[in-house]
């Protein structure tokens, strides 16, 4: 239903929603061939182990994943703090916060709590251009502005009141050449994706150049931007495709573009050796941006990653990994309890949802 109403209007869905998934079946689910059609003829890779997006939802993320974290974590306010970022010995920066919110408590970028007065005096005194972004409920770079140099002190109250709790005002990253050239209006950025498989060995599942639209300051793909993927072995772009969402046309990206992602390895050992960081979740979305001189700048990691972005330039998982993990989630599938709506008493219009966790 995701992808017949939402992903792609215009594909041809009826030919695919009443055909069954052979993958799928031979563990116990009763799901469409959609997905694989769909994914497969935007990757060009016809393959029947594609993954849906309610399987990673209701049942692959909740194995994967600590449910009972997972909603911490993803305040991007406190991800830096529990990787222990900046890491000077690891070569990983990190995106500088000059003032933030957390939880309606406020706190200049060193971590200390402030007032609402010293948080406003703060930002005045900066005197340049910011980033300001929510940290929570941050999908499709929902909220994510740029505040211009100039702006007063009523200004930035009105932004305050306007964003209420959860949000950060960050400095401007200043990017590698190499990724300015996707778009230079915006902070360009890598996804990669690391799984943490049952035996507790670590890998790269994939990997995406995110990059924002023309005068767009963010990257994301919901908001006009696109993506390409990338090989994971030696960070080449894969087919040198623009891929974005609600439209089955792939255009090449233009012939000024590289053909490989500078400091890739660098990228890969920063995402893995953080993912260590991170005993409770298994399988992590790492947003990089990369310095000038080369170091990644950690911007936000994901728990529970999306699954319709990466999988238009193949499977999320090769058939292997899959099988092992699937042989484990098929016989503990039914101890998945459902978990109705968490309300937050002072924020009635604030509700986040556990769909389903592992008991």
């Amino acid at each position: 239903m995701f992808l017949k109403n939402e992903m792609c209007p215009e594909f041809e869905w009826k030919k695919y929603v009443k055909r069954k998934n052979p993958y799928w079946k031979k563990w116990g689910f009763d799901i469409s061939g959609l997905d694989a059609a769909y994914y497969g003829k935007l990757s060009g890779i016809e393959a029947d182990h594609y993954v849906t997006r309610s399987m990673a939802v209701h049942y692959i993320y909740p194995y994967l994943d600590r449910y009972d974290f997972v909603p911490a974590y993803m305040d991007k306010n406190v991800q830096k703090t529990i990787l222990g970022l900046p890491d000077a010995e690891l070569g990983v920066m990190a995106a500088e916060d000059v003032v933030y919110n957390a939880n309606g408590v406020f706190y200049t970028g060193d971590g200390k709590e402030c007032s609402r007065e010293t948080a406003l005096d703060t930002l005045l005194s900066f005197g340049e251009a910011l980033i300001l972004k929510p940290s929570v409920e941050t999908f499709g770079g929902r909220g994510v502005v740029k505040v211009e140099r100039g702006t007063d002190r009523t200004e930035f109250d009105a932004l305050m009141t306007k964003y209420r709790y959860d949000y950060t005002f960050q400095k401007m990253v200043v990017q590698h050449p190499v990724f300015a050239q996707f778009n230079p209006t915006s902070l360009n950025t890598i996804r990669i994706v690391t799984y943490r498989d049952p035996s507790k060995r670590r890998k790269v599942l994939y990997s995406c150049m995110r990059f924002g639209g023309e005068g767009s300051v963010m990257d994301n793909v919901c908001s006009g931007g696109g993506y390409t993927g990338v090989d994971i072995e030696t960070g080449k772009l894969l087919n040198r495709k623009r891929y974005s969402y609600f439209v089955m046309d792939v255009p090449s990206l233009p012939d000024s573009l590289p053909d490989r992602i500078p400091c890739w390895e660098v990228l890969k050992a920063a995402a893995l050796t953080l993912h260590g960081r991170l005993p409770q979740l298994d399988i992590v979305g790492w947003d990089f941006a990369l310095s000038p001189d080369g170091h990644p700048v950690f911007i936000e990691f994901n728990p529970r990653p999306g699954v319709g972005l990466q999988q238009a330039v193949g499977p999320m998982f090769n058939r292997e990994d899959l099988d092992e993990l699937m042989a484990h989630v098929s016989k503990v599938r039914a101890k998945y309890l459902p978990l109705g709506a968490v309300r937050f008493k002072d924020y009635p219009d604030r509700t986040t949802i556990h769909h389903k966790f592992f008991g």
